[in-house]
């Protein structure tokens, strides 16, 4: 991103609103961003919100569980956002109607779109960190 900036800094603006300026809980937030990570392989993604993680409430169970590629949730929205999180990340469309209406319904339109920008936009900063062999720091 900083050796493309005119791409970098709108792409930067749309995460930072993505963080910052949305409805999703941030243990919402940190599990798509973690089920991003799982399917696209990306350790700088894995290393860096697995702490985030950590720090909104994850236990490591629950963030075994995502780096597995796998997530059970007893919270209804939870368990949605992940479920919608999948279906993006495997680009399993068109979604069934009925499908389509429970994941609406238990998120809600607004955090539903959320959702489909913020995994779009991981996917694409996994995508840079791993075309670019960006991995996690040496341990000192």
């Amino acid at each position: 991103m900083l050796h493309v900036p005119d791409i970098g800094r709108p792409l930067q603006e749309v995460g930072a609103a993505i963080r910052y300026r949305t409805s999703l809980s941030a243990r919402v937030r940190e599990i798509a961003i973690l089920s991003v990570a799982a399917t696209t392989s990306c350790a700088f993604e894995s290393y860096a919100h697995e702490r985030v993680g950590r720090a909104v409430g994850l236990t490591q169970f629950e963030l075994e569980s995502l780096a597995g590629g796998r997530f059970e949730a007893a919270d209804p929205v939870e368990a949605a956002a992940y479920r919608l999180c999948e279906l993006l990340n495997q680009d399993r469309f068109p979604v069934e109607d009925a499908e389509f209406q429970s994941l609406r319904s238990r998120l809600g339109e607004t955090a539903l779109i959320e959702l489909v920008v913020l995994v779009g936009y991981y996917r694409t900063l996994a995508q840079l960190l791993n075309l670019f062999e960006v991995g996690v720091p040496a341990e000192e």
